[in-house]
């Protein structure tokens, strides 16, 4: 006979909270790697555009974490984001996303 035990989730105050600009996943043999990084981008004066006109020069891709999963943690992973995903736009109905596709290269990566 199986009981279930009881969870309890505690947060500590220094846990970092991070904000996605874009993800990169990259996988092996042994299991897949999420990458989520903020972008910032370098600006440079530009006196075609105007007297003090800044564009930008170059965007700086910051990595803030690093999560490593198993094929089966990756798998469940996707798994509940889907559901999550569903339950999300069964509430508030369908989210756009804008016509970007997922980059990929000739490894293992794939962007977003």
């Amino acid at each position: 006979m199986s009981r279930k035990i009881p969870m309890k989730v505690e947060r500590k105050e220094e846990t970092p909270q991070y904000y996605a600009e874009s993800v990169q996943v990259v996988y092996n043999i042994s299991g897949f790697k999420m990458i989520i990084f903020n972008d910032i981008a370098e600006y440079s004066s530009d006196s075609s555009v105007g007297p003090e006109a800044l564009v930008p020069k170059t965007v700086i891709k910051r990595i803030q974490a690093e999560i490593a999963l198993s094929p089966q943690q990756m798998k469940i992973l996707s798994s509940v984001i889907n559901n999550q995903l569903q339950a999300y736009e069964k509430q508030f109905g369908e989210i756009k996303i804008p016509n970007i596709q997922a980059k990929h290269d000739s490894s293992s990566a794939s962007y977003v």
